[in-house]
């Protein structure tokens, strides 16, 4: 292990070696939570119905490795239909149901391959030192598209000024032909081609303004030929051809309009005219920053999409020509993308509970019932659901937080407590399933998560209220919150804060506004000085930093840039307050600069410290290793300050 000096304080990376965690036994019932656990488990991909609809595909790690599976449509019977241990993902059906494509990684790179749909006769398709990703079958299933960049691993450099374009490979020869040349910048990863079912046009989104922001063209597979299609509108999710191949739909926002992160409309174009319309009707579409796609019912007359409110995600449908959209679901919790059945009966997605990880379901359309297809994910013993409270702010807007309350909560004692924040800034913290808020309330503290303003789920109003100053108003959010749970009779009088990513924003800015309200504070891998974050930050992060800042770039308005900065504003916290600070080394999203910007201002003005960061983690702890050491960094210190006499 590393050891590194830093103005005096000792930080240890973790040093991490698995990427996939062996899950529980299906037959077990509940287990504990701790640390090890919590990075432990089944997961779930997205799922697929077969072209015949009796059959869902989908990938997971339930055999204790990445695999293929699939699962009756009853959910009567599951089974592998791969599972070498090699590491298999991302799978698709071939047309007309015989074969599946998917991906393996092995040997440093992932490649395509294709197996029988009984789980014979796999074979390599590809094989080279890219990476390959979002899979797409040819109409008369002859040919695989996909999009293909050069491959860039942890501590390796290679790639970050490249670009991932469109390929085609022949299933049967192999050969590969490229259609498309700097499609999309090295680290665009949120969207993926569309076939045309008549096979003559492959729609795709390209990034060729220097923004986060794409537009939607068509090539030609045969001449290679490009068409730019949208010229009015952002697009923000993956296109989806109707069945009958005479539109195209999409997430989109006006380039006029601010790009609100979880609330687009839906647009639609018209072949072969091209002609690009919005849906006018009654509510909008979640895109989860252009990672969830539509789905169009079999008669190419509605199109169904998923839409967050205050938490939950539901399931709405509305027709192709717009007007009055349907709720179709009310459950509780979160689900990412869907799948239609080919008889437009059923659909199905993996959703997330605030009790239980991601299971599989089947929503049946005529009789409106939501059917569990899979038990896989083995729940938690000693766990309660969040309350959902609401406080007023600053400015009299009620806040919504979960209310995270201990094992054997008894309102006569006394608590230690903390305010947790989510990244995204305009994102949500959506109630599904938080492990580490579970965690950190299973030890003994009672946790709020809050909806600071700006978050998606409330209303554009509510999202509007952002849009001035990031951070800056809504940091009072995180310190009206704190002092909610300081005037509760079961407080013991001390609040900690935490969050990461733009959660580790708001702990800056929150702190930065009123330090005496807050006894420990825990940033994890953000942006405390914009300007500078600008100058080092990926293409993404640069967006999201003059998007915040009403368009402008940090010269431009320098004041409005000197006020959201909590690096700016440090002289007003007490000095005594400790921090915790951690982050991954090839951050470029929130650069690791910035965290070490932080301490050094901190260590000038003589506050507490404890910086730790992680030589093999980008953006936020994905390795279980270092998610077990971080997290358990994160306990200890909130023990010392929140609950012991510190040190």
């Amino acid at each position: 292990m590393r050891r590194a000096r830093l103005g005096g304080l000792i930080a240890l990376p973790a040093l991490a070696v698995l990427m996939w965690v062996t899950p529980v036994r299906a037959q077990d019932r509940g287990r504990d939570l701790t640390l090890e656990s919590m990075t432990q488990g089944v997961r779930l991909g997205e799922p697929s119905f077969s072209p015949d609809g009796r059959t869902i595909l989908l990938a997971s790690n339930r055999s204790g490795h990445p695999a293929l599976w699939m699962v009756d449509r009853d959910g009567g019977h599951a089974r592998a239909i791969l599972d070498d241990q090699a590491g298999e993902s991302n799978p698709v059906w071939s047309p007309d149901g015989s074969k599946i494509a998917f991906l393996r990684r092995q040997n440093g790179h992932t490649d395509i391959w294709v197996v029988a749909r009984d789980g014979t006769g796999a074979r390599q398709v590809t094989d080279d030192a890219d990476f390959e990703r979002a899979l797409v079958w040819s109409p008369d299933g002859t040919r695989i598209l996909y999009v293909r960049g050069q491959q860039w691993d942890v501590g390796d450099n290679r790639g970050q000024s490249g670009y991932q374009d469109l390929y085609v490979v022949d299933v049967a020869s192999g050969q590969i032909e490229q259609l498309t040349k700097q499609t999309n910048p090295w680290d665009e990863y949120r969207f993926e081609p569309a076939w045309s079912p008549d096979g003559k046009w492959v729609a795709y989104e390209s990034n060729r303004s220097g923004t986060w922001l794409n537009d939607l063209w068509l090539v030609d597979p045969s001449s290679k030929r490009t068409i730019k299609v949208s010229s009015r509108v952002w697009v923000m999710s993956t296109p989806v051809w109707s069945p009958d191949g005479e539109h195209i739909a999409f997430n989109g926002v006006d380039r006029h309009d601010f790009w609100y992160g979880d609330m687009s409309d839906i647009y639609v174009v018209d072949m072969p005219s091209r002609h690009v319309r919005k849906l006018d009707m009654n509510t909008w579409v979640s895109d989860r920053n252009g990672g969830i796609h539509l789905g169009w019912s079999p008669d190419s007359r509605s199109l169904f999409f998923r839409y967050e409110w205050e938490g939950n995600d539901e399931l709405w449908r509305v027709s192709a020509d717009g007007g009055v959209a349907t709720k179709l679901t009310y459950g509780e919790g979160t689900f990412g993308n869907f799948a239609v059945s080919p008889d437009g009966r059923a659909i199905t997605y993996v959703r997330s509970t605030p009790l239980r990880r991601g299971e599989l379901y089947r929503y049946d359309l005529e009789g409106g019932s939501e059917v569990r297809l899979t038990a896989w994910t083995k729940p938690y013993r000693d766990i309660a659901a969040p309350r959902r409270i609401t406080f007023p702010s600053y400015d009299g807007k009620y806040i919504l937080g979960y209310l995270y309350l201990p094992p054997g909560f008894d309102p006569k004692k006394t608590y230690p407590s903390a305010v947790q924040v989510h990244g995204g800034g305009n994102n949500a913290y959506a109630n599904g399933f938080h492990a580490l808020e579970h965690l950190v309330s299973h030890n003994g503290y009672v946790v709020v998560a809050i909806e600071y303003r700006g978050s998606a789920g409330h209303g554009r109003a509510f999202q509007d209220l952002s849009l001035a100053a990031w951070a800056a108003e809504q940091g009072w959010d995180a310190v009206y919150a704190a002092r909610y749970l300081r005037a509760q009779p079961w407080s013991n009088g001390k609040v900690g804060i935490y969050g990461g990513s733009y959660g580790g924003i708001m702990t800056g800015a929150a702190v930065t506004r009123d330090s005496k309200v807050f006894d420990a504070a825990a940033p994890l891998y953000g942006i405390y000085d914009w300007g500078k974050a600008f100058e080092g930050g990926d293409y993404l992060m640069q967006f999201w930093i003059i998007q915040g800042h009403l368009g402008f770039k940090p010269g431009e308005n320098p004041d409005l840039y000197h006020h959201t900065a909590s690096i700016e504003h440090l002289d007003g916290v007490r000095r005594d307050l400790p921090f915790l600070i951690m982050a991954g080394e090839l951050d470029r999203r929130a650069p690791f600069t910035q965290s070490k910007l932080l301490v050094q201002r901190l260590q000038e003005r003589g506050n507490p410290v404890e910086f730790h960061w992680y030589p093999n983690e980008q953006h936020g702890f994905r390795l279980p290793a270092d998610q077990i050491d971080a997290y358990g960094r994160l306990l200890r210190f909130f023990g010392r300050y929140l609950k012991g006499g510190g040190s």
